[in-house]
């Protein structure tokens, strides 16, 4: 019998830790001009690091990734809005590991659609 019990409870457990993300929409998201996104949303963190296992091109390149950012700050449904130089796998790792926070000009934390800019410099 603790068995099974130890075992309900794994699985309770394992289940709550794999939930999807649920995108919060408090209200309709609006469409950002890429300057006008620091009126409402910033990241919580000044720099922006994480680890790939990509290759990384020979050539210096850009990306623009567009992103609906909820009303918790998560970023739901990045996609490709334009690049040069094959680097929009890491525009597309780096974005996912932004996390933002409403100003104080957003109390009603409007969800949003913006465009960010990524440039690479090929090593």
């Amino acid at each position: 019998m603790k068995f099974v019990s130890l075992f309900l409870v794994m699985i309770f457990f394992t289940m709550g830790c794999t939930s999807k993300r649920v995108q919060l929409l408090n209200e309709p998201p609006i469409t950002l001009n890429e300057s006008d996104l620091g009126k409402y949303w910033v990241p919580d963190k000044a720099t922006l690091t994480f680890e790939n296992n990509f290759i990384p091109p020979k050539v210096s390149g850009f990306v623009k990734v567009r992103y609906l950012i909820d009303s918790n700050g998560e970023i739901f449904n990045p996609v490709v809005a334009e690049s040069e130089g094959g680097w929009d796998k890491f525009a597309l790792r780096a974005i996912r590991e932004i996390h933002y926070v409403n100003t104080e000009f957003n109390l009603n934390k409007t969800p949003v659609y913006a465009i960010k800019h990524f440039n690479f410099i090929a090593p």
